[in-house]
């Protein structure tokens, strides 16, 4: 069976890894998704996921997240049905454009 999902790392600095996923998120691909990028992001201290390519049914309850484990810093771009799971998970920084969220990942300031 093919892949629901599909990530590519975009981007690494040292120790900050920026990927990107595409794909249906159903709780099955969402536990193997968050597997896949914990495993990318192993060693990585800042991480950079643009998740906006996702598709999230409606109706889909999520038990798990998709975000990986190991990143002290998450930059965050994603649906906004995932917002909701980002409230406890003090890693996570939602952004809501890309500029923003490159210029965190990237630690640029202006």
């Amino acid at each position: 069976m093919s892949a629901l999902f599909r990530v590519r790392v975009l981007a690494v600095s040292d120790t900050r890894l920026w990927c990107a996923a595409a794909g249906t998120l159903t709780p099955a691909t969402s536990r193997t998704l968050r597997a896949e990028l914990t495993v990318r992001c192993h060693g990585t201290t800042v991480a950079g996921l643009d998740l906006r390519q996702l598709r999230v049914p409606g109706d889909e309850f999520l038990p798990d997240t998709p975000w990986p484990e190991g990143p002290h810093t998450i930059h965050l771009l994603a649906p906004d049905p995932l917002r909701a799971l980002t409230a406890d998970d003090v890693r996570l920084h939602w952004h809501t454009d890309l500029h923003s969220a490159w210029r965190a990942w990237s630690a640029l300031s202006l």
